[in-house]
């Protein structure tokens, strides 16, 4: 049996006591061996942070050179990437994932943080020279100051670094609250940043549940932005609570993707998109492809050869470098997944594969075979509802339109994806997908310069990119009067 992992909040530039008393227990979802306690925060732990990133924001963070942050991120980026099979571990253990996957997830932090690194050096403003030979206006971006990050179980420290490494290269200082069920990986970040020269304070962490801690952070006084990543219903109440203090909020939110798979597509790569789509990180991700869109005359042939392989796949323990697919987050996750499956079937969906736990050797832990459930119509549930697990929705259809109109007939809008081999088609569609991002002929690809957001309720405002440093500072304008002579009232702005 391995040593239980004990953790306190990290606030300052060091590992604080809670002034709580609670203690919060994580145990593998896989096999249920307890892995780590972590302290259970309240308001009070929340204010100590938010002192602490509000006196390292004024008193040194916000005026330093993007020189000076970007070295500190880059040494940061080497930290992490020193430690890429810990952080791996951890994160596979607690949420449940393959660790191979996990290890490509760390990876994807090392990159994300060197990107916000270079765009450190490039936050630039603009100067307007023409407004009279007595005159200048400067429009400057300034770091908005405290925010609180809010991050969820299924992606622990990627969801963290779309956000971190941006709101630090802007110049402001963070208050982190991870999900109670996964907060791991960000309290060894947390120590690596403190080790890479982050002075105390900029960065700082507090461990618990959304009622105690998250409300906490978000209705603080003294916090000037929050950024969330989760379910659009949680999204909701962050708005509401927020609106008292009229905070920014970037939300990062649910999502109901279709992959469309017409006629003239690579089959072979479709069927590996698609099965990708549901099943990677045994579909706990915002944007799973949940939804198959298939040409009709194509459709009995790739659901027959997509079972096929959906029953190829290695499920396994998430230490194992073979395991492809692995537990579920928790008991009622399971739980609501397998009734998802029952009601789908009530409401007249075909199961084609998989809709069942997985017992024997998988007893102590919460698996679910990748379920295929055909002949789902609009007006279902599961066609509307973001199931957030291993269930794929197939809906047929036989035109473009169709298509385009089957996969916006939803609520949500961060993804799609588009599986053709007409270049024409491809782009008439993906125009006309109501989506953040479109997949052409791929799925879940993407890279640290391409922002990240949604359409309709799956968020506001954008991660990555150039858009996702900017989400992070405040736009100033600045007129500098060169003469002497005010102007008369009635010839001012």
């Amino acid at each position: 049996m391995s040593v239980v992992r004990s953790y306190d909040h990290y606030i300052d530039g060091s590992p604080k006591k809670s002034l709580g008393e609670g203690v919060i227990a994580r145990h593998s979802p896989a096999h249920g061996a307890h892995l780590a306690d972590y302290s259970a925060g309240d308001q009070r732990d929340v204010d100590v942070a938010v002192a602490a990133a509000r006196s390292a924001f004024f008193g040194k963070w916000c005026d330093s050179t993007g020189e000076e942050r970007a070295a500190i991120l880059n040494r940061f980026a080497d930290m992490i990437e020193a430690n890429v099979e810990k952080l791996a571990a951890i994160e596979a253990e607690e949420v449940g994932k393959p660790v191979r996957f996990a290890r490509f997830e760390m990876m994807a932090c090392v990159n994300l943080t060197r990107y916000a690194a270079a765009l450190a050096w490039q936050i630039t403003g603009q100067a307007f020279t023409h407004l009279g030979p007595d005159k200048i206006g400067l429009v400057t971006r300034e770091p908005y100051g405290v925010v609180g990050l809010i991050t969820p179980w299924n992606f622990p420290l990627l969801t963290l670094f779309q956000k971190l490494p941006y709101a630090l290269a802007a110049g402001c200082t963070v208050v982190l609250k991870p999900s109670e069920l996964t907060s791991g990986t960000a309290l060894e970040v947390a120590a690596l940043a403190t080790e890479a020269g982050l002075p105390p304070g900029v960065f700082n962490v507090v461990t618990g549940t959304g009622d105690a801690v998250g409300r906490a952070i978000v209705t603080h006084p003294d916090v000037d932005m929050i950024s969330f990543t989760g379910s659009t219903r949680v999204g909701k109440e962050i708005i509401r609570d927020a609106a008292g203090t009229v905070k920014r909020v970037a939300l990062e939110l649910g999502g109901k993707a279709a992959n469309i798979v017409f006629a003239d597509a690579d089959i072979d790569a479709a069927l590996d998109g698609v099965l990708l789509g549901f099943t990677f990180n045994q579909g706990q991700t915002c944007v799973a492809g949940a939804r198959l869109l298939i040409e009709a005359a194509i459709a009995p042939a790739f659901l027959e050869q997509l079972a096929a392989r959906s029953a190829r796949l290695r499920i396994g323990l998430p230490l194992d470098d073979q395991t492809d697919f692995a537990s579920l987050i928790h008991q009622a996750h399971l739980e609501g997944l397998l009734q998802h499956v029952k009601i789908a079937q009530d409401d007249g969906a075909t199961l084609v594969a998989g809709g069942a736990r997985l017992d024997g050797e998988f007893g102590n832990g919460f698996y679910m075979t990748p379920t295929i459930l055909a002949d789902v119509r609009p007006e279902m549930r599961l066609f509307r509802e973001e199931v957030f697990g291993p269930v794929l929705s197939v809906t047929t259809f036989n035109t473009t339109d169709e298509a385009v109109s089957l996969a916006n007939d939803t609520d949500y809008g961060l993804a799609n994806g588009v599986w053709t081999k007409d270049i024409d088609k491809a782009l008439t569609v993906s125009r006309r997908l109501r989506s953040g991002t479109v997949f052409v002929n791929t799925y879940l690809e993407g890279a640290p310069q391409m922002p990240l957001g949604g359409f309709k309720q799956s968020g506001l405002g954008r991660e990555n990119g150039i858009e996702g440093l900017y989400e992070y500072t405040e736009v100033k304008s600045t007129v500098i009067k060169t003469g002497a002579r005010v102007p008369a009232l009635g010839h001012t702005i």
